[in-house]
């Protein structure tokens, strides 16, 4: 309980913190994790986890970054009126593959069913809130290779869970605690999922769900990869999936046909504080004392290239490491994820 309880009370401390001015009693600006620039050869990239397996990434260094300062008048640059750019739907070669981007504003017309934003799954209970999904840009490229192989054969992808919060995977394992089916997130393992790199996928065929083995999360037996006991249709359905999928760039998980996580291995604490919003929405603001600065890359210590003062608006494009990446204005650039809050308009 102990470990779930840790990511709301440094969120909590966090949120206090002040952002461009300093808060009485001293509070600051909170430190990113010592993570590295984006694209710096610091980044550590872990395996792959299918199912259950412990990840043994160490724990960050805490750095503590030099106290933002009040721009003086005269040497703040004046930013264009904040204008909402719309959300990319194109190959846009400024989003960086390690970043957790939103997979519609890239497949406008996938099939998505998240399974875990519902009542629909083997809990019985919504288990987070977020309703569209999130994976890595890199996985949604490989998602998009997929697709267009499938469609090829008169097949479609549909996708039933991609980036899970780790706090969703106390809901799942504790409704199932059996570390064989439910990747335990206690004493510091985590789901593929919570990477951003993993995905649970159907096949669909002239709009409908083909005929498959199972359900997602069969517990009976039935998920798994040995199809003798399913009929011939439904395990050569299986058996197309997993073939596409591992030419895209993905391997599967024997426990559960429709388990694929993406080659290249993905460290979940990237991307374990995005400020995801509940509704699909790339609209946000800045909730700050005086002003948050936007940074060239993803790191407290990198050169600020602008800053968008308390209440403006921007574009969140993708997530990485604490930061979120957006649009603001004619500037785009990183800002701290702590600082900001969507728009429901």
């Amino acid at each position: 309980m102990k470990k779930r309880l840790l990511p709301l009370f440094l969120a909590s401390a966090l949120l206090l913190s002040a952002c461009g001015l300093q808060l009485p009693g001293g509070a600051k600006e909170p430190a990113a994790s010592a993570e590295p620039e984006v694209g710096s050869a610091e980044i550590q990239i872990y395996g792959i986890d299918t199912g259950a397996e412990p990840v043994n990434a160490p724990e960050p260094e805490e750095q503590t970054p030099p106290v933002e300062a009040t721009p003086e008048p005269e040497e703040t640059a004046a930013l264009p009126a904040a204008t909402v750019a719309p959300l990319m739907q194109q190959e846009n070669t400024a989003v960086r593959d390690l970043e957790l981007v939103r997979v519609l504003s890239y497949m406008p017309d996938l099939k998505v069913d998240l399974r875990y934003a519902s009542e629909n799954n083997f809990t019985g209970k919504r288990v987070y809130t977020i309703d569209e999904p999130y994976l890595r840009y890199g996985t949604v490229k490989k998602l998009q290779d997929a697709q267009s192989r499938l469609r090829e054969l008169g097949y479609e992808l549909l996708l039933w869970d991609a980036f899970r919060p780790v706090e969703a995977q106390f809901v799942l394992f504790d409704a199932h605690p059996n570390g064989y089916d439910v990747a335990n997130p206690y004493g510091g393992g985590h789901s593929a999922h919570s990477a951003g790199g993993t995905v649970d996928v159907a096949l669909m065929k002239d709009g409908a769900l083909a005929e498959l083995p199972s359900d997602l999360d069969d517990f009976s037996g039935l998920g798994d990869t040995n199809y003798a006991d399913v009929s011939a249709e439904a395990a050569a359905n299986a058996k197309l999936l997993t073939e596409v999928m591992t030419a895209a760039g993905f391997t599967g998980y024997n426990r559960e046909w429709w388990h694929f996580t993406d080659n290249t291995g993905y460290n979940y604490t990237d991307v374990e504080g995005a400020v995801l919003p509940e509704r699909a929405t790339g609209v946000y603001e800045s909730v700050c004392k005086e002003y948050i600065n936007i940074r060239r890359v993803a790191n407290t210590t990198a050169e600020a290239i602008g800053n968008i003062p308390n209440g403006e608006r921007m574009a969140v494009l993708s997530y990485l490491s604490g930061f979120a990446h957006i649009q603001y204005g004619e500037t785009t650039g990183y800002v701290n994820s702590y600082y900001i809050r969507p728009i429901y308009d």
